[in-house]
């Protein structure tokens, strides 16, 4: 049997332009990225964020990167992003193949 499930990161970014280009930028992950157009920027940079947290999860080493970039466990609620960040939820599934024993 699959079972797929999906966990969810709330992470922000945030953007400026520079010439012709808008630079993407997500503080918590240390990314940056661009895109012509301020929607192609905010894409990109979701995208990135993606494929960081996915490549970070299939080489062992996802809790190694939170320690370095400086996240810890925190009690209660999480502090509010800046004014000027928009929100990000990057989306990341995970699959397992298994025989669940309640299951013929």
């Amino acid at each position: 049997m699959k079972v797929t499930v999906q966990a969810v990161f709330r992470l922000f970014g945030v953007i400026k332009r520079e010439g012709k280009w808008y630079i993407a930028y997500c503080p918590p992950l240390d990314l940056t990225t661009q895109g012509r157009t301020e929607v192609e920027a905010k894409k990109n940079l979701a995208e990135a964020s993606q494929l960081f947290i996915i490549s970070c999860l299939e080489r062992g080493t996802f809790d190694q990167a939170l320690k370095e970039l400086g996240f810890v466990p925190l009690k209660g609620e999480a502090e509010n992003i800046p004014a000027d960040a928009f929100p990000m939820a990057i989306p990341i599934p995970f699959g397992l193949e298994k025989s669940l024993p309640w299951h013929a």
